[in-house]
């Protein structure tokens, strides 16, 4: 009791009180007196006697942390209404039978810890002692979030030692300072160098530090009051204090560059271990795909037995059945029978041999064997056109099916015969088309861009994806322009500016429009080339208009005086150049390729690729090329067409082509650059 009074007296604004082994049997006797401490939060009766609780403890209406263990409690209805009237209390340490705790914490829905233990996820608000933070409670992470870091906060236990000496050191001055204005600049500097603070080393090093600031103001006081009546005693406690004080100072700035230097070598020690465990985790990530693919291969292999058997049985089946539906076809096979005549007339070679050359089991068809015969019937540029999508949108939903059912891709050349194969059946309706398409793709070719690429991917000179390139220049050039006339005409509405699109593509280009595209889409080289292209595209037209009319028209007037060009004439100028690019990328590779290319088909065997593969680079050894080839073909169909090595080795091209141009390029190395033609019919010069 006279403890109580005391600290009442003397520390009327302490926010803390420590009665721990006082011997306590009851709370009744100082409850009023600790009741008159207006700003107290924690309450220590630790290691007491004490068996029961007031049922009224309502004047400690501010305390928020309560320590009962090591007290002598057996009932809990000696306790709980005692603990329930404190409005505040939020952390509650006690010692109680396992059963009486689980109770207990369901009747004080406030408490957000119990001995220790946080009892909620996240809590509403941080509580402080004397104005210094207590640790906060962390939220319990679910097992898939990302780990946070946890950091570590100023608790009041870290100046208790500090505390006490304050508390000592004003009873001998005979003072009544707070301890919380003594600290505080030193809580709030501890507080703002620890706040992302993790480690818990160089935190106690910080706290340790903090302390010394603390104990050299005590000590400064009390030798203050010590010079007044012995000055040299004052001087020897200076002395003490300064040496006690540096050799502290020297092992915090010790500790301090020790823990910087440590967390360093940690963080290395950590990113090679990040990156190790990345790469265990590749390889067991291939190594899973690995034995995956190849479970899914063997897998794939019995099904393809087991259909082939399957298949074989229904072949059995339908061969007597087409047998007697042979004998119902015999009228229409007559009437056939004179068209084979007739194109057998216009073929320079044997029809038999011809016939046995396109045969489903003959699998190196050739477009090269169909002789063109004037007689053959022409296609129109725009019947040829489509049928051209036809084969592009066709053979692109067959290749789907190849790679669904893990079979091999067919050249373009080959797709043709397999499309006409399966839209007209007859032979010899195959050949009339096959050489029909073959003759229109010679007519064509310099006059529409779509043509030359078609039959370029024939000959495999190119790959069958560079049509896509194509395809996004000419919408990328029409998007341009759209964004050139909204960005010039501001002012007009969508509706207009769309009138105005539409016009440009069906008619004429201004000089500041198609050389703005130009020169946004291309380097500086290239521009100037594609300028000088287009210049002299529109000179060709003028010159080519003026021949039949001795009187420059006014379309040709037009061209002229403002150097405007036709849509058509600017696209096929672009398209052309970017073709001519490519082929010349591709040149070099195209005549490795058809070095390794024994069956001259366009296809290489495993054998043929490898062989390809050590001619574009000898450097690498036989493993690479190995992995390679499982990347080209996964299902060792031993059938790699031209286009699925441009497309699978284009890194390997780049290089190719790299080291074409540091070596120095030769004229053999370049495929001669025809005169480009710009023909236009009598249709289109009336346009113009």
């Amino acid at each position: 009791m006279e403890k109580v009074k005391e600290i009442r007296n003397n520390f009327p604004d302490t926010t803390e009180v420590s009665l721990e082994n006082c011997g306590l049997n009851s709370l009744d006797d100082i409850l009023n007196v600790l009741g008159e401490l207006a700003n107290l939060r924690v309450l220590r009766l630790s290691n007491n006697k004490l068996t029961k609780l007031p049922t009224d403890m309502s004047r400690l209406s501010r305390v928020e942390y309560l320590d009962l263990t090591g007290n002598r409690f057996e009932r809990i209805d000696d306790i709980l209404p005692g603990l329930c009237s404190l409005p505040m209390l939020k952390h509650l340490d006690i010692t109680l039978a396992e059963e009486g705790e689980d109770e207990l914490i369901i009747n004080l829905a406030n408490l957000l810890t119990f001995n220790g233990t946080p009892l909620t996820d996240i809590t509403d608000q941080q509580y402080d002692y004397n104005e210094v933070s207590m640790s906060p409670i962390k939220g319990n992470e679910s097992k898939d979030s990302v780990p946070r870091p946890v950091f570590i906060e100023v608790n009041d236990s870290d100046f208790e030692n500090s505390r006490k000496l304050f508390e000592a050191t004003q009873l001998y001055l005979g003072l009544r300072e707070s301890f919380v204005h003594l600290s505080a600049d030193v809580v709030s500097e501890l507080k703002q160098r620890t706040k992302t603070e993790t480690d818990p080393l160089r935190f106690h090093n910080e706290v340790t530090n903090a302390n010394r600031i603390i104990f050299d103001r005590c000590f400064e006081s009390i030798i203050n009051q010590v010079s007044k009546n012995d000055k040299k005693l004052a001087s020897i406690m200076t002395i003490l204090k300064n040496s006690y004080s540096g050799l502290l100072e020297d092992s915090y700035n010790f500790m301090d560059q020790s823990l910087q230097e440590f967390g360093k070598r940690v963080k290395a020690l950590q990113k090679d271990l990040d990156g190790a465990d990345q790469e265990i985790g590749q390889l067991l990530e291939a190594a899973e795909s690995l034995q995956q693919t190849a479970s899914e291969s063997e897998n794939a292999k019995r099904k393809i037995l087991v259909g082939w058997e399957k298949e074989r049985e229904q072949m059995g089946e339908e061969i007597g059945f087409l047998k007697n539906e042979l004998e119902k076809y015999k009228n229409r096979l007559t009437q056939f029978q004179l068209n084979k005549q007739k194109i057998a007339t216009q073929i320079s070679t044997s029809p038999s041999k011809i016939l046995k050359s396109v045969s489903p089991s003959n699998n190196s068809f050739k477009i090269s064997q169909l002789t063109i015969n004037t007689n053959t019937k022409s296609l129109t540029l725009r019947q040829l056109k489509d049928i051209i999508e036809e084969i592009y949108a066709s053979k692109q939903k067959f290749d789907e099916k190849c790679a669904e059912n893990k079979l091999p891709r067919e050249t373009m050349e080959q797709y043709l015969y397999t499309f006409l194969n399966q839209k007209y059946g007859l032979k010899n309706l195959i050949l009339e088309y096959a050489s029909s398409i073959i003759q229109g793709v010679k007519r064509y070719s310099h006059e529409d861009n779509d043509v030359a690429v078609f039959g370029k991917i024939i000959r495999n000179e190119i790959d069958e994806e560079f049509r896509f390139v194509q395809k996004q220049l000419k919408e990328t050039v029409a998007e341009l322009l759209k964004v050139f006339l909204r960005g010039k005409y501001s002012k007009k509405l969508d509706s207009e500016i769309l009138a105005m699109h539409q016009q440009r593509m069906n008619g004429e280009l201004n000089e500041e429009e198609w050389v703005d595209i130009v020169k946004y889409m291309y380097n500086k080289e290239d521009s100037l080339n594609i300028i000088m292209k287009v210049t002299e595209a529109v000179q060709a037209i003028q010159t080519k208009m003026n021949r039949g009319n001795s009187r420059m028209s006014s379309p040709s007037k037009s061209m002229a005086s403002s150097n405007r060009v036709p849509y058509k004439v600017f696209m096929k100028v672009l398209l052309t150049y970017q073709l001519r690019g490519h082929e010349q990328f591709l040149y070099k590779f195209v005549k490795i390729f058809r070095q390794v290319d024994s069956d001259k088909n366009g296809v290489l065997s495993e054998s043929e690729f490898k062989q390809l593969l050590a001619t574009i680079n000898p450097n690498r050894t036989e493993t690479e090329y190995n992995q390679w080839l499982s990347y080209v073909d996964p299902w060792n169909n031993q059938q790699i067409t031209f286009s699925e090595c441009v497309t699978f080795l284009s890194a390997e091209l780049l290089k190719l082509v790299n080291e074409k141009t540091s070596q120095g390029t030769n004229e053999s190395d370049v495929p001669s650059e025809e005169q480009e033609e710009y023909d236009f019919d009598t249709n289109e010069n009336e346009e113009l």
